[in-house]
C-alpha cells in the first residue's frame, strides 16, 4: 500500500487479490463487510453501512434501532472502474447538509491481471469544510482513517 498526503488531498493506493468486478462490488455495495462498526457518526450503534448503487444514491449508516445517518452521496457510479462520493461530514464529525461544505472521495479500479486489481482512493476538497479543514485531512490520513480502512477492505476482498 502506498499513501500520499499533499496540502489538499489524501491518496491511498493498494493492489488487491481480486478481479476488478469483485474489487468494485466489495468496495461499494458490500461496504458493510469491511467497514468498522466504530467508524460511525450516528447517535446509536452501527448495524450496517449502506451504499445505494446509483448516482444520487446515499451512503449511510443504519443503526441497530433502524435510524439512518447519512454521510455521503454517490457522485459517480461506473462499475467496475470508478466510484465517487461526497464526504458529507463536518469538522465536528456530524452530518453536513450543505453540499458546498463537503469533500469528495474518488475510488478508481484498474485491472492488473485477471486476479489482481489496483485500487486508488483520493480524498480531496478538504478546504470546502472551512477553517480548520486540515484536521479532517489529517484524521482521514491517519492509520485509523483511509489507510486502516483500506487494509480491512484488502483482507475482505481477498477472501
Amino acid at each position: 500500500m502506498t499513501q500520499q498526503i499533499d496540502s489538499h488531498a489524501v491518496t491511498v493506493q493498494l493492489t488487491v487479490d481480486a478481479p476488478i468486478d469483485k474489487a468494485y462490488r466489495v468496495f461499494t455495495t458490500d461496504m458493510d463487510t469491511w467497514w468498522p462498526r466504530d467508524h460511525h457518526i450516528g447517535a446509536g450503534p452501527l448495524a450496517e453501512a449502506v451504499v445505494e448503487p446509483r448516482v444520487g444514491g446515499r451512503l449511510y449508516g443504519r443503526e441497530t434501532d433502524g435510524t439512518e445517518c447519512g454521510w455521503g452521496r454517490v457522485l459517480v457510479w461506473n462499475p467496475s472502474t470508478h466510484f465517487a462520493f461526497s464526504w458529507d461530514i463536518n469538522l465536528d464529525w456530524k452530518p453536513e447538509s450543505d453540499p458546498a461544505a463537503t469533500s469528495r472521495v474518488d475510488v478508481r479500479f484498474t485491472a492488473v491481471d485477471a486476479e489482481h486489481t489496483t485500487v486508488t482512493l483520493v480524498h480531496s476538497g478538504f478546504e470546502n469544510h472551512g477553517p480548520g479543514w486540515e484536521a479532517m485531512r489529517d484524521a482521514v490520513a491517519s492509520p485509523g482513517g483511509w489507510p486502516g480502512l483500506q487494509q480491512n477492505y484488502a483482507v475482505v476482498v481477498a477472501a
